[in-house]
């Protein structure tokens, strides 16, 4: 499916969430980007489309720099179409693919191979992690592509990486860290334990590897943390950190209870040290910097194995904006911090400084949300192919009313619009 012209002139109405206040504003878009705004609701003489949003609060687009939307040889489990309607129905106006699918990307056949699946099926923005190529001139050819972020680097590359060009690495602008040292890890535990396989000292070790090679340098940040000294040790190291909706909000009993649907690296931990996780990351002084969703799907075959057996991940994209703003209904987490942690941190780490604000030379892209929708969580409702999750039958309330992308809502109010037949080139 090919790419068509991209100059359509959007008229939009939302009320925006400007930190304390709502403003009525009216928005003039043209490919993609915002080339003029009047406050209150009226009409630009000619446009192509017009789309009144203004049923709900419009935030700075959310961006999930950790997802896993599969693909390739994985597409059973999800793929680029799936995973972001998922993204597109959670409110998030941007993704950032993981690499560790089946080929890896770490050459630039698969990369090329996974640009045009996202090219031809994404409902939202995108981006991809590269792994760690095994020809290291291949990492900086990879890194030119304009949809490349960074590199991801996981437990099982340690021991390449402390053998790798450090000037290469420098050329590199992000890389993102799964912090747990291999040599101190185990699968030997039962469900609601793996804490003690997989423990924090383990995070800890990790991260004392990674600044051996990297040392402290801007563009690193520690991925899927979860628990507060990881996060210390982390930020003293001059790292950037980001937590999951799933080390907040479940701990090793839910785990115990709820078996494989809960089973996820790094694995969850006691409440203890949920809670104190979740009470720092409400402060406006937190060692959290960003959220991500670390949606990592798997089939309902695959989760519905032996807890030992069954492969680790929680699919959760498209709840993770309503868990959140059940926090924010309940005082727990307010509004403006929810904004830095999925949307302002994201866009600065990643450089997209014109993301989701709304003057003339911002990029389109806002997260809609309803306040008051009540909803439940059923995975048989789920977009995304991996029908299971540990949130089932959760009532929640808050909810995502619209996502726009590119000045185009490819979601809003339960249904799609496809970015293609609005000719928008993501």
């Amino acid at each position: 499916m090919r790419w068509l012209n991209i100059s359509h002139r959007i008229n939009l109405w939302i009320r925006y969430f400007d930190h304390k206040d709502l403003k009525r504003l009216s928005l003039l878009i043209e490919n993609g980007y915002v080339i003029d705004v009047r406050e209150g609701f009226e009409k630009f003489g000619e446009t192509d489309l017009f789309f009144d949003l203004s049923r709900g609060v419009a935030l700075p687009g959310f961006i999930d720099i950790h997802t896993h939307v599969r693909g390739l040889e994985l597409s059973y489990k999800e793929d680029e179409r799936s995973g972001t309607m998922a993204a597109a129905k959670g409110g998030f106006t941007m993704i950032i693919d993981m690499p560790n699918t089946r080929p890896r990307v770490d050459n630039i056949d698969v990369l090329k191979n996974k640009l045009k699946a996202f090219e031809r099926n994404s409902f939202t923005e995108y981006g991809i992690w590269i792994a760690l190529p095994k020809e290291e001139s291949e990492a900086i050819e990879m890194m030119r592509f304009s949809k490349v972020y960074g590199l991801k680097i996981y437990p099982e590359d340690y021991e390449r990486l402390e053998k790798y060009d450090r000037e290469v690495l420098r050329k590199i602008p992000r890389i993102m860290i799964h912090a747990e040292d291999p040599e101190n890890i185990s699968e030997s535990c039962e469900k609601g334990y793996r804490w003690r396989c997989r423990p924090i000292d383990a995070e800890i070790k990790a991260l004392e590897r990674i600044h051996r090679v990297l040392g402290s340098r801007d563009g690193v940040n520690i991925t899927h943390v979860t628990n507060l000294y990881t996060a210390y040790v982390a930020k003293k190291l001059g790292y950037s950190t980001d937590t999951c909706p799933h080390y907040l909000l479940l701990d090793s009993d839910d785990e115990r209870r709820l078996g494989c649907v809960a089973k996820v690296n790094p694995p969850l931990r006691t409440k203890y040290v949920r809670e104190h996780l979740l009470e720092n990351l409400v402060s406006s002084e937190s060692l959290i910097d960003m959220m991500s969703t670390d949606h990592a799907p798997h089939t309902f075959e695959e989760k519905s194995r032996d807890f030992s057996e069954c492969p680790s991940g929680i699919s959760s994209i498209e709840f993770v904006s309503s868990l959140m703003l059940d926090l924010v209904n309940k005082n727990v987490l307010s509004l403006e911090r929810l904004i830095n942690l999925f949307s302002i941190g994201p866009a600065k780490f990643l450089g997209l400084d014109l993301y989701g604000c709304v003057k003339p030379g911002c990029r389109a892209n806002y997260t809609i949300i309803d306040l008051d929708k009540e909803t439940v969580v059923r995975s048989s409702q789920m977009i995304s192919k991996s029908k299971n999750t540990p949130y089932e039958n959760m009532r929640l309330k808050g909810s995502v009313y619209a996502t726009v992308v590119r000045g185009v809502p490819v979601y809003l109010n339960d249904s799609f619009a496809d970015p293609r037949d609005y000719e928008v080139a993501l």
